[in-house]
């Protein structure tokens, strides 16, 4: 297994790039695309077989991944914003789009991830949220308990927004394009 210490540096992802992952039932990297490669710093052969969360920075809200699993668990597809880690310690974050791969009974056999690059104001704005829910989960005694604390504080903030995770990532992707049509 690799292992990969963060560094404060961040990477530039391409704004034409999408960054594909396709992962087993238990998160184990079965496909990667050039992209993903690239903003990995890794080769295909090395990520192939890796735990699809050596990818996961740990500025990360455990909240927001179990929010994640939740809902590929349940069928159902989900986009977040996510600060991942590459091969070489730096980060970079991305929208990710995270969907269910269901087999020929239509049981859910893993899942599929598609990335791609977000302007420095989502990037903000998210990370503001994120930094509210870590610091919840390293106060807590358990990580279950920061889990269960961090997402209730979640749900707490989407309701003074009047909106669900999902709405407000929907509306940080549509500032995003709103000022990409502006420029």
């Amino acid at each position: 297994m690799i292992t990969i210490a963060p560094i404060n540096r961040e990477r530039s992802i391409p704004a034409d790039q999408f960054l594909v992952t396709h992962a087993d039932i238990k998160g184990g990297i079965t496909y990667a695309n050039g992209y993903f490669c690239q903003a990995q710093a890794c080769g295909e052969k090395d990520l192939i077989g890796q735990p699809h969360n050596l990818v996961r920075h740990p500025d990360m809200p455990a909240a927001v991944f179990h929010l994640i699993w939740e809902r590929i668990r349940e069928g159902r597809e989900i986009f977040a914003y996510v600060k991942n880690m590459a091969c070489t310690g730096e980060y970079y974050w991305t929208l990710s789009h995270l969907t269910p791969h269901f087999d020929g009974n239509r049981r859910i056999d893993g899942y599929q991830c598609f990335r791609r690059a977000v302007s420095a104001d989502s990037v903000a704005a998210a990370d503001e949220v994120y930094e509210a829910l870590r610091l919840i989960e390293r106060n807590t005694r358990t990580l279950e308990q920061g889990i269960a604390a961090s997402r209730q504080h979640l749900e707490g903030i989407m309701a003074r927004l009047g909106m669900d995770y999902d709405q407000w990532v929907l509306s940080l992707v549509m500032r995003d394009e709103e000022t990409s049509l502006a420029a």
